[in-house]
């Protein structure tokens, strides 16, 4: 007997074993038979003469590897004697796909491809998926090394990168931001090999581009939710432990929490980037005492904070501390403003004594008596805003009701929000507010 015949006389002996192996068999006779079956191929392997017969022989090796890992993972058995199986399957048929491209016709090359695919994707859907993060990871790095055929290379590294992304979000999310980090970098090199693989797959590209996409995208998160908890943790130091004011430390916050803004800059990550601004703020108010500087960044913070509508903040510490500085903030300026315009008015009605014993005199009158004598005296400056007509005459009453809506619009005539001291003066509004006080109280009275 030759050694060629030798080949195909093993193949066909192995291949009568094989169908024996049903899925109705126990599974210890189902493995046993395989195993004989998976000896014939060994030896028709190694007995091969030509590229012909060693393609051929590789390709039943890695059917018969394929289901006895599908019998082991029936079973249950140990997952590591499972992916040794898948492991097999995937050397013989790499061996098969790279050496049968000039002894094979096209039609038996796509035929093993798809037996190839056909396993990738029962090993990647089987048991390996319930595994944890991590040991799906450990795994996958394990089984690359065995898989030759550049698309399922491809597919192997994408799964291998996402393992090591979902293991860095579950970090972020529990702020282990080191080891979230360590994760996400380790991503790039399954995501590189994956594209050095993929040839022109259009289907592979998209989704390794989607992917590293996203691995850069949480970077960037985890950097910034870093930096802000390291900024956090100073800033309490820095306010609890110092006895006195820390300006290096306080700085350096300060470098911590600009880091976090850059990053999300980056990936347009809004909220995060709300409340590093948030805490900015928050430091130049109650450390720095920068009032004008801690205002910019609690304003812009507020702002993102809007264009993310309809989400709200309202319950997020970073956004209360934000809105009550910032109210506080309005509240001294208001404050202000009104102590600078109560000086200056005390000094315009100085000037106005002749002006204001004539209102005071006019107000003793009746209601009808008053508007007519400020409308006569002090004539609005908006030339439509006019007294009732019949008001006007001298002894003419109205009633109730419509004496109420003459006082209505008397006070929206002269009310001193509506003036323009710019150019009608303060003296007009100090006058403005007079009136309307005692208008106001007259109408007060007549509900």
């Amino acid at each position: 007997m030759t050694q060629s015949t030798s080949s195909s006389h093993w193949r066909e002996q192995g291949n009568g074993i094989y169908v024996t192996a049903r899925d109705n068999l126990c599974p210890s006779v189902r493995k046993e038979r395989l195993r004989q079956a998976a000896s014939c191929y060994y030896k028709a392997f190694n007995f091969s003469v030509n590229e012909d017969e060693k393609v051929s022989a590789a390709k039943n090796l890695a059917m018969v590897s394929w289901k006895t890992a599908k019998v082991d993972e029936q079973c249950m058995e140990r997952m590591s004697l499972m992916v040794h199986q898948y492991k097999e399957a995937f050397k013989h048929f790499s061996f098969g796909f790279h050496h049968s491209e000039t002894v094979k016709a096209d039609s038996w090359r796509d035929g093993l491809l798809a037996s190839a695919k056909g396993c990738w994707e029962e090993l990647r859907c089987g048991r390996v998926s319930e595994l944890s993060m991590e040991n799906r990871a450990m795994t996958y790095h394990d089984l690359v090394q065995h898989i030759q055929i550049p698309e399922l290379q491809a597919e192997c590294y994408i799964e291998l990168a996402n393992c090591h992304f979902h293991f860095g979000i579950t970090a972020i999310q529990n702020k282990d931001f080191k080891r979230g980090l360590y994760e996400m970098r380790d991503c790039y090199m399954p995501i590189n090999e994956a594209k050095r693989c993929q040839g022109e797959k259009i289907n592979i590209q998209a989704e390794i581009r989607i992917l590293e996409e996203d691995v850069f995208m949480h970077q960037c998160m985890a950097e910034a939710m870093q930096a802000i908890s390291i900024g956090d943790d100073l800033y309490e130091k820095l306010i609890k432990d110092e006895e006195s004011l820390n300006m290096d430390m306080a700085y350096e916050v300060i470098d911590w929490f600009k880091q976090a803004v850059i990053r999300t800059r980056e990936v347009t990550e809004v909220e995060i980037e709300a409340v590093a601004l948030s805490r900015l703020g928050r430091l130049y108010d109650q450390v720095l005492k920068i009032k004008y500087k801690a205002k910019e960044y609690l304003m812009r913070s507020m702002q993102l904070a809007h264009s993310m509508h309809p989400r709200t903040f309202n319950s997020e510490g970073w956004f209360k501390d934000c809105a009550e500085i910032l109210e506080r903030y309005q509240k001294e300026t208001v404050a202000a403003e009104e102590e600078k315009w109560n000086k200056e008015r005390e000094e315009i009605v100085k000037g106005l004594e002749k002006e204001m014993k004539g209102i005071e005199k006019a107000d003793e009158k009746d209601s009808q008596e008053f508007l007519r004598y400020v409308y006569r005296v002090f004539p609005p400056k908006n030339k439509e805003h006019k007294l009732e007509g019949g008001l006007k005459k001298k002894g003419f009453h109205v009633e109730h009701d419509k004496l109420k809506k003459i006082l209505q619009k008397a006070v929206v005539h002269y009310h001193p929000d509506k003036v323009d001291t710019e150019k009608h003066g303060k003296v007009w509004k100090v006058l403005s507010e007079e009136i309307t006080k005692r208008l106001t109280r007259r109408y007060e009275r007549m509900k």
